[in-house]
């Protein structure tokens, strides 16, 4: 009231009182503002404007290299000021320079100080160990200054009739490819006239203080106009007051967005996590009907989310237990929590469902059922149970066949004496003694094959030269050949990459292949090949681990932590292959699948385990072993070893 009364009863003295404050206050505003102005423009334009000479001192120092210094063998030192022809040469890249840009003057001076080049011929020549920003300029630092027309010039018989921004840019060495600069050798010093720039900040400040002054006494009218009419303060105080209500409406409706927008983000970041938990999580109320479902029960059960919510859980989540067996049923009775394991017939999964009781006030209001797939873990379970298994029966066998090599050790030697006894003799019994000794050797090699197949050895990996090892492993198998008159062709591709083997057991092998690739060719005319070579798979091959029951410990340990139960050989990956050809009987075709089983051999003195440790010698390289055969028409058995190695 005190504020309207004044205001109609003062108008006049307001109104004075109002324009001495505000006047007072604009005109140091402009002061100021124009000052500011006037500098902060000026320094700005300064700093451009050096720039800008930086700019052209890098251009001027890559055409003087690229046409003068390059092209005549000179250098600043070496450069002499008194020749003509050269002088000519580098005032017209400098004069080019000056044609096009806004530059005033360029001296150039060499690392003694002595002008070497200028745009006013004149002065070419002057030394001036004095000059201070010269000196700095030759240790590499970028000096500028505004050399004004009243004070002196840095080099004598030099005048500016105006004033200038001098920059001194160091001048550095270029290879000659002009893309590696070396030592300093030299300093530009440029001149740009600031009587432009001078005159453009004080116009644009001219202009911004006139603009300002049109804007402010175009605002003193407005309020000189407001002030006069004092009947309409009631109207603004209830205008003020409206706003006021508006803005606290606005910022509460604000808050309550962003609130709501909070909640839904949180409501958001809850459901990414629940729909990408591998387990199902299915809310049920206290009639165990579907409140809500996570997207992770669609992927574990096939049926579609939008369909099972509202329907009882024993339609959805279920599975054909019975009543009594429902977990969630169990949780929502007792109020504890409850679990079990349901597997499908039909698609023999896995599910495990464990079932939370929700408490409201102290009463079980709703079930959070989580059902997770533990079909692989279960299947893992199986494998390492089978695993574990055959390792018993692997120790198991281990233990008999050394108790019977022992006891046959004791037979054979007792056979010996009484060999030695009849050697003199030609009697029934003494041949009856070759039989059975006969016998006893090949026990022996069975039980051998046999300890050597259920107890491995450790593998001891070395970089080797497959064809070597190859190759020995030929010589090993030649006197078989010579015996039969068959023929032995080698191919070896080198040079081959070395890997890592463990070379003993992979002669072995090739020894074995080469065995039955000899042994199943006709004498005279059979022919056993055996080639080597470094090959990009054109596939991806994958070999089942689970024919070996045995395995290197190192093997099974990194088995059972990763749950692979197969070698793969990507598409495209580098491998060594060694192939075994001969053109015998072949494989019939129902034995080509079983031929790498555990005791399955045709011949009639075989183990029918050559094969099987063949095939996990190759496996625990990283490697594949596979056989391709026709009956009639022979077989090729193929090894694939990996030039890198498996990653352990």
């Amino acid at each position: 009231m005190n504020l309207k009364t004044r205001s109609s009863d003062n108008v006049f003295s307001l109104s004075r009182y109002f324009y001495l404050k505000y006047v007072l206050a604009i005109v140091i505003l402009v002061g100021v503002s124009g000052f500011l102005f006037y500098e902060i423009g000026k320094e700005y334009l300064l700093d451009a404007a050096e720039r800008y000479s930086v700019s052209i001192a890098r251009n001027l120092n890559h055409e003087l290299y690229q046409h003068f210094f390059h092209v005549y063998g000179k250098t600043p030192e070496t450069y002499d000021v008194r020749d003509s022809a050269q002088f000519s040469v580098l005032d017209g890249i400098a004069r080019r320079f000056l044609a096009h840009l806004e530059v005033t003057k360029i001296n150039i001076f060499n690392k003694s100080t002595v002008l070497i080049y200028s745009t006013t011929p004149e002065i070419i020549g002057q030394s001036t160990p004095n000059n201070l920003k010269l000196l700095q300029a030759l240790q590499g630092e970028l000096v500028s200054s505004l050399e004004l027309a009243h004070e002196p010039p840095d080099i004598t018989y030099d005048v500016h009739p105006v004033d200038f921004l001098e920059t001194y840019i160091p001048l550095k060495e270029l290879s000659p490819d002009l893309q590696t600069q070396g030592e300093i050798v030299g300093s530009f010093e440029i001149y740009q006239d600031v009587t432009n720039i001078y005159s453009q900040v004080r116009s644009l400040r001219t202009l911004i203080i006139f603009f300002f002054t049109l804007v402010i006494f175009g605002h003193i009218g407005v309020v000189y106009v407001i002030t006069r009419r004092g009947d309409k303060l009631l109207a603004a105080e209830r205008k003020l007051k409206e706003e006021l209500e508006r803005s606290i409406r606005e910022k509460l409706e604000l808050m309550v967005k962003h609130r709501t927008q909070e909640l839904e983000e949180e409501k958001s970041k809850l459901e990414v996590i629940l729909n990408n938990v591998p387990s199902a999580l299915i809310l049920l109320d206290k009639n165990l009907c579907v409140q809500s479902v996570s997207a992770t029960y669609s992927t574990i059960t096939g049926q579609v989310v939008s369909e099972v919510v509202g329907r009882p859980c024993t339609l959805c989540t279920g599975f054909g237990m019975l009543r009594e067996e429902c977990p969630s049923r169990k949780a929502l009775l007792s109020g504890r929590i409850e679990s079990c394991l349901h597997r499908h017939a039909n698609n023999d999964q896995s599910l495990e469902h464990v079932s939370v009781p929700i408490r409201r006030n102290g009463q079980v209001d709703g079930v959070v059922e989580i059902i997770t797939d533990v079909t692989q873990r279960k299947r893992l379970q199986d494998q390492l149970v089978r695993a574990e298994r055959a390792t018993a029966v692997g120790q198991l066998a281990a233990v008999i066949a050394h108790e019977v090599r022992n006891s046959l050790t004791s037979i054979k030697l007792i056979l010996q004496h009484f060999w030695d006894s009849f050697k003199s003799r030609r009697t029934k019994e003494k041949e009856s003694m070759k039989v059975a000794l006969n016998a006893l050797r090949r026990l022996e090699s069975m039980v051998s094959d046999l300890l050597s197949f259920a107890k491995p050895r450790q593998m001891h990996l070395s970089l080797q030269d497959i064809n070597q090892v190859v190759q020995e492993s030929v010589v090993l198998a030649r006197h078989r050949c010579e015996r039969k008159r068959i023929q032995l062709r080698e191919r070896f591709h080198s040079p081959l990459p070395k890997i890592p083997i463990d070379a003993a057991y992979l002669k072995e092998v090739i020894v074995n292949l080469l065995f039955n690739a000899i042994d199943a060719v006709e004498e005279d005319s059979g022919i056993v090949s055996m080639e080597t070579k470094a090959v990009a798979l054109p596939q991806t091959l994958r070999q089942s681990l689970d024919g070996n029951p045995f395995y290197d410990e190192d093997m099974e340990v990194e088995r059972r932590a990763t749950g692979e139960n197969h070698i793969e050989l990507q598409k495209g990956a580098k491998a060594i292959t060694i192939v075994i050809t001969d053109n015998g009987c072949g494989i019939p075709s129902d034995h080509v699948s079983r031929v790498f089983d555990p005791f399955f051999t045709t011949k009639t003195e075989g183990t029918g385990l050559g094969l099987t440790m063949a095939r996990r010698v190759v496996q625990e390289h990283g490697g594949i072993i596979d056989v391709e055969s026709q009956e009639g028409a022979g077989s090729k058995f193929r090894i694939l070893l990996p030039i890198e190695p498996r990653q352990q």
